[in-house]
């Protein structure tokens, strides 16, 4: 990915946050939900196989970590400390995958009982996953 999709991103957040606007926040989640992929961050484990998008836990409700890029995710990671995201060579584990495909995968977690998703966590947005469906909606109509 680019890096002029990175500072899209920040430039729509910041201006998201700044006006309160709708139409800001559907800019931004216009950019995001036309990425090619979105990326997750993931616990060391013995197995790849094992490795599953972390999910923390904020205000008492559990929420999916994702990021507009790896390396936002590689930064994010290397802040937890002891959060198992790190390995011996100091790199964060990435799960990327195509943005319909982690779509569908939130909306999975939502029924498992994850509450929401954030962004770019430490300078991101967030949703309850469940309003997903009425996002996506909302954007590709616009």
């Amino acid at each position: 990915m680019n890096s002029s999709a990175h500072n899209d991103i920040d430039l729509l957040l910041e201006k998201a946050k700044s006006s309160g606007r709708n139409e800001d926040l559907s800019a931004l989640w216009k950019a995001a939900l036309n990425l090619p992929q979105w990326h997750f961050i993931t616990q060391q484990t013995a197995n790849i196989e094992d490795r599953k998008p972390a999910v923390g836990m904020v205000d008492n409700k559990p929420w999916v970590f994702l990021f507009t890029d790896r390396q936002r995710a590689q930064e994010y990671g290397r802040t937890i400390k002891d959060g198992g995201f790190v390995d011996e060579s100091g790199n964060v584990m990435v799960i990327s995958t195509d943005t319909q495909r982690a779509i569908d995968y939130l909306l999975a977690l939502a029924s498992q009982g994850v509450y929401g998703l954030r962004f770019n966590e430490l300078n991101g947005w967030f949703s309850p996953i469940e309003n997903l469906p009425a996002i996506i909606k909302h954007v590709n109509k616009g």
